[in-house]
């Protein structure tokens, strides 16, 4: 349509609002429903778009608002998970303090540093070494028990053997009973406790903790609970699957024996 038709037709329509409204204004007042509602009706493109630009700004303010408050939350929910962090470190720091004075013997606190993601139930690094005077076959305890060995030693880092590793060994006894036997690890998160007499009372549930009868480990420390009771395949002796008390995964600091 030519430009000029589309400026006559906006200047015709234009008009004609203009004269309907002054004709409804015109209307005597005993009809005025009748011109409030021709007016609300012409007027109303108008008010709509009015409260339309009100909003989109009102819309855009909560949309900046909604981002800031998200980022806050962020903050907040990251200085939680640090205080909480902080919390469970105390707290373990605190039950190694207890255990030193325990046991009465030269200990020095390390730090698990890595772990073998191939070989979790083997072995893994702590922060001290030679220079903090370990030495290889030390023994390596955690708040919740016995964790492990020695079998590495650099400078300023050790290699520890975990319990369930299947080369490790350490006496032990069957907690309240005086049975004793060897405890070697089993992987997949538990030991066995082997060469039990066969007339001896194995309960399960059982604390077993350490005999004392090697120069690595002292006595009574805490290894784990009895979860399963069998027949060696010779049947010459008992065995007893255990629960290791300090699980491998749970540990960031642990108490190393000189």
């Amino acid at each position: 349509m030519p430009r000029h038709l589309i400026t006559k037709r906006t200047w015709i329509l234009s008009a004609c609002s203009v004269a309907l409204i002054a004709a409804v204004l015109a209307v005597p007042s005993n009809v005025s429903f009748l011109r409030n509602l021709v007016v609300g009706i012409i007027t109303f493109p108008s008010r709509i778009f009015s409260e339309a630009w009100t909003y989109l700004p009102t819309k855009k303010n909560l949309i900046e608002q909604n981002e800031i408050l998200r980022k806050r939350l962020a903050i907040l929910a990251l200085e939680l998970q640090q205080a909480t962090d902080l919390r469970g470190e105390n707290d373990r720091l605190r039950e190694l303090l207890r255990l030193q004075k325990k046991m009465e013997l030269q200990t020095i606190c390390a730090e698990v540093i890595s772990r073998n993601p191939n070989d979790w139930i083997g072995s893994l690094v702590v922060d001290k070494g030679s220079a903090s005077g370990l030495k290889r076959l030390s023994g390596v305890c955690s708040a919740k028990g016995l964790f492990g060995k020695v079998a590495e030693v650099d400078k300023d880092s050790s290699t520890v053997m975990l319990v369930t590793h299947p080369d490790f060994k350490a006496g032990g006894e069957i907690s309240g009973t005086g049975i004793n036997g060897l405890v070697v690890g089993a992987g997949k998160d538990t030991l066995k406790m082997i060469y039990i007499p066969m007339d001896a009372d194995v309960k399960l549930g059982s604390t077993v903790t350490t005999s004392g009868m090697s120069r690595t480990f002292p006595k009574d420390i805490v290894i784990g609970r009895i979860i399963a009771v069998g027949k060696s395949r010779t049947g010459l002796y008992k065995y007893a699957v255990i629960r290791p008390a300090a699980y491998p995964f749970d540990q960031k600091e642990v108490l190393c024996i000189k």
